[in-house]
């Protein structure tokens, strides 16, 4: 099942005996575990009665079972919500209650950080009478679309670049970008726009010297903003690791290579770049043709071994750092 679909038959109070949450992305899990406690209930003096919520480390198979045969009291269904279900000692143990489950009583295991083994009989059985959804691991180039999908649903407008500028800062964290947010709660209006002022006061990302604007120096070929940028990232060297980086400068030229393979070049949305980077976009078109980028693409791999103590380098991050732009942007880029 989709996020959506399982919070959209909680609306229309359809629900399923069993729903197992899962996965390495904990921010979804966490959304859909407080949607239904916060929505379950008409009547909150009903909790008392029918609400259980259990910690996988401090219970048992057992004891999840038994609560979860229990009726409900003044209700038509239990609650019943295990917490860090990964902690849980013989999980599988839920087998037969999972192929027999009280049917007034909903179960909502949340197994966050990794998945059950898809091979076993228990999750076999969840697909049979149970809901599943699995929220998985969030990829660096995903992030921006992620931030911008929670601030539209906190009701804000917000640009790409400056979700990307949130992304590349924060990281594949939801949950402290979703808390980032909230900071906006009392600043603006719904309806308004997260602007890269508000970015940079509230949430204390520079809006000139961010990795995306790194990037667009990179690819305007712009030497004193990108080693400004460089100098400026040096001040706070944890926010800005080397490895992080150079990621990202991968994922940057990987668009280059997607464009000048592209039959339709004209559609830059579809190598995600939006009208903010349109320009420096159109810069790295015609200054890095492809075999340069297939040159560039190889390099990065070697600073990135670099980075890690390999081929005996023994200079600072930083340096290496400006080392590798001063490289990108010469096009000295023969290994």
């Amino acid at each position: 099942m989709t996020y959506e679909q399982i919070i959209d038959n909680f609306k229309k109070k359809i629900y399923l005996p069993v729903y197992l949450l899962m996965g390495e992305n904990t921010y979804h899990i966490d959304k859909l575990t407080d949607f239904i406690l916060e929505n379950f209930f008409e009547d909150e003096a009903l909790k008392d009665f029918n609400l259980e919520i259990l910690y996988g480390k401090d219970t048992t198979v057992e004891q999840i079972v038994a609560l979860a045969k229990q009726y409900p009291m003044m209700s038509n269904y239990r609650l019943v919500i295990v917490k860090e279900a990964q902690s849980l000692n013989k999980i599988a143990n839920l087998t037969p209650y999972v192929q027999n489950p009280q049917k007034q009583t909903v179960l909502v295991l949340c197994h966050k950080y990794k998945t059950i083994d898809k091979r076993t009989v228990l999750y076999k059985s969840l697909e049979k009478t149970g809901g599943l959804f699995e929220s998985p691991k969030i990829y660096d180039n995903q992030v921006a679309k992620y931030v911008k999908e929670m601030a539209n649903e906190k009701q804000y407008l917000i640009t790409h670049s400056t979700s990307e500028i949130i992304a590349n800062h924060i990281g594949a964290d939801l949950s402290r970008i979703n808390n980032e947010l909230d900071k906006f709660k009392n600043i603006i209006k719904e309806g308004e726009t997260i602007t890269p002022d508000l970015v940079q006061e509230y949430i204390g990302i520079s809006k000139e010297y961010n990795e995306f604007e790194l990037i667009n120096a990179i690819w305007s070929q712009n030497a004193q903003k990108a080693f400004e940028i460089i100098n400026y990232f040096q001040s706070n060297p944890k926010e800005h690791p080397i490895q992080k980086i150079i990621a990202l400068f991968y994922t940057s030229f990987l668009k280059l290579i997607q464009y000048h393979f592209s039959s339709n070049k004209s559609n830059l949305r579809q190598f995600n770049i939006f009208a903010e980077a349109e320009k420096p976009f159109l810069n790295a078109i015609k200054n890095y043709p492809y075999p340069v980028v297939v040159k560039i693409i190889r390099l990065l791999k070697i600073y990135d071994l670099r980075s890690k103590g390999f081929e005996g380098y023994n200079i600072s991050e930083f340096e290496l750092l400006k080392e590798l732009v001063f490289r990108i942007i010469q096009r000295k880029v023969e290994i």
